[in-house]
């Protein structure tokens, strides 16, 4: 039986195609600030959304204005910031209708003083299905650029907006191809959680290669590093052995972090439970003794890695900064 040939009514991407030109244009004479942070594994239940939430919080306490993008159906970080019985969580309209109908990228609102919040949720079905058919779609164009324009439909939504905040936190889902391509190709720097199992690395090793393919379209994209997440805090000699395996995972691609975060589930779960991450109940008289000290300790590992990624994102745009300037001496 011959195959049907069925008309899809897909988004049009002239102007996906266009911000990408202009991307690659402003990657060239240097004028994209590096501030947009994928946080991804390609496994689940690596502490992505804990991660994501407990950075956003750190930033945005220190007056940097955050935008954080949860490009998740499952829609964690509401339940880390306590919005998700607000009107704060629209189950990912907003984020759709920026997708897959041209609206400006709007956030819900402030889900702490200059953090601002983009859910994600059910809602969030509709734009994978969308990024699935555009995919293979393409592989019918011959142009190399069409083959790869539909990468670039975060990447037009969010690059309207970069400029409205200092860091865009990108957090992204684990099992979608495709998402995780379309946020690669909107983000600057890559930082991957991991566990010690091999199926974590495994994940790990998944990004390294959806990297790969990003690139073609963002060569400013960068792995920032890898966290070790849920690690025995005393366990110094099982924690550099496991930080070994992941740096020779990455070939010297990019760093392991020295802050790792430790495992504590009962103060990670009562976070989780009050809608609060874990340096907002460091000092709580409402937790008991011990559990206050354990989210003191968790408290510190998550405010010490913001300080450590903060450095290392700073460190990137020095470089990008010595580079242009190299390259316009040399014109």
């Amino acid at each position: 039986m011959p195959a049907l040939n069925v008309p899809l009514d897909l988004v049009d991407l002239t102007t996906v195609k266009a911000t990408l030109d202009r991307r690659l244009d402003a990657i060239d004479e240097g004028l994209m600030d590096r501030k947009v942070i994928a946080i991804v594994n390609g496994k689940g239940g690596v502490g992505k959304s804990s991660l994501s939430s407990a950075l956003a919080v750190a930033w945005a306490k220190i007056g940097q204005r955050v935008l954080l993008i949860e490009m998740d159906e499952q829609g964690n970080n509401c339940e880390d910031l306590g919005t998700s019985n607000t009107t704060l969580n629209d189950k990912g309209q907003a984020q759709a209708a920026a997708i897959l109908e041209g609206k400006p990228l709007a956030p819900t609102g402030q889900a702490r003083p200059n953090l601002f919040i983009v859910p994600g949720g059910d809602e969030l079905e509709e734009v994978v299905e969308e990024l699935y058919c555009q995919r293979r779609l393409a592989k019918t164009y011959e142009d190399p650029d069409d083959k790869t324009a539909w990468m670039g439909m975060y990447a037009a939504a969010i690059d309207a907006v970069r400029d409205d905040y200092d860091v865009i936190i990108l957090d992204i889902a684990p099992g979608s191809e495709v998402l995780q391509l379309a946020a690669l190709t909107a983000a600057d720097n890559i930082l991957i959680p991991s566990k010690s199992d091999p199926s974590s690395r495994k994940g790990l090793r998944t990004v390294a290669k959806r990297f790969a393919i990003a690139q073609q379209n963002n060569p400013m994209l960068c792995l920032l590093g890898v966290v070790l997440f849920a690690t025995n805090s005393s366990a110094t000699k099982v924690q550099k052995n496991i930080k070994d395996q992941l740096t020779a995972d990455l070939r010297g691609a990019a760093p392991v972090f020295e802050q790792n975060i430790r495992h504590v589930e009962a103060a990670a779960v009562e976070a989780r439970l009050r809608g609060k991450v874990p340096q907002e109940l460091r000092s709580s008289a409402e937790l008991t003794t011990g559990l206050r000290k354990s989210m003191k300790d968790l408290a510190g590992d998550y405010q010490s890695l913001a300080i450590e990624v903060m450095q290392a994102m700073a460190e990137l745009r020095q470089r990008d900064e010595n580079e242009a300037e190299e390259e316009g001496a040399s014109q």
